[in-house]
């Protein structure tokens, strides 16, 4: 709330990208990369998430971030941030092509249009392409969550190297995986409900996520209390 219009306006940057995105698959005639694309808000969201992590930063400092602060955030430490931010937009584009992929094989034949998906939803092709897709992005986001949750503010905190910050996630997930495993689940429950209002609803969700990982990188890997 002291820093609601630079987090929403940041917010709103990456809500516009999404929809950008979302219509020109649609003018393009891929619709079927719309969900996949969307669902990449989960995937790419530790990048995103640097500029929250700046001005939760600063306001822990009693300073008051701007939108420019957010967009340069990353020059704290520009090698570590920029070099898991490629690394996830590398993996993105690795989960759109196996989506693809997966649509492919489980709807053989079927031109990837809304109103043949529409028509196949409900059939036995369905389920299966919805039971393996999930599949697939728990595991992509598992990963993800492990290696880069905490390594982001980490980087951007205490200026630390690429592999070391990505362990040091992993270990400090893993060291507290139950309350990791509820907080993984309401990342996704608040992204879920914020994609669900036509994105419209992330100028809220994506800033209360960003904000909270910062406290909770704080709180779990420096010892801070609650």
């Amino acid at each position: 709330m002291a820093n609601k219009s630079v987090s929403m306006s940041y917010a709103g940057l990456f809500i516009a990208f999404g929809l950008f995105l979302s219509f020109g698959f649609h003018f393009l005639g891929w619709p079927y990369l719309i969900l996949p694309g969307l669902s990449g808000f989960l995937l790419v969201g530790p990048a995103v998430g640097v500029g929250f992590y700046e001005i939760s930063r600063r306001h822990e400092l009693g300073e008051k971030a701007t939108f420019l602060d957010t967009l340069l955030a990353f020059r704290r430490n520009t090698w570590g941030i920029m070099g898991m931010g490629i690394a996830l937009v590398f993996l993105f584009q690795v989960w759109i092509r196996l989506s693809f992929t997966i649509f492919a094989l489980n709807f053989p034949g079927v031109m990837p249009e809304w109103s043949d998906i529409f028509a196949r939803a409900m059939s036995m092709e369905g389920v299966y392409f919805g039971i393996y897709i999930t599949a697939l992005g728990s595991v992509f986001s598992t990963l993800i969550f492990f290696a880069a949750g905490f390594a982001m503010p980490l980087m951007l905190d205490r200026k630390t190297i690429l592999i070391p910050s990505m362990i040091a996630s992993v270990y400090a997930i893993f060291s507290n995986k139950s309350a990791m495993i509820l907080w993984a689940g309401l990342i996704v429950i608040f992204t879920g409900l914020g994609l669900a209002l036509a994105c419209i609803g992330l100028i809220v969700t994506l800033p209360l996520i960003g904000h909270a990982t910062w406290h909770a990188y704080k709180q779990v890997m420096s010892g801070d209390k609650p």
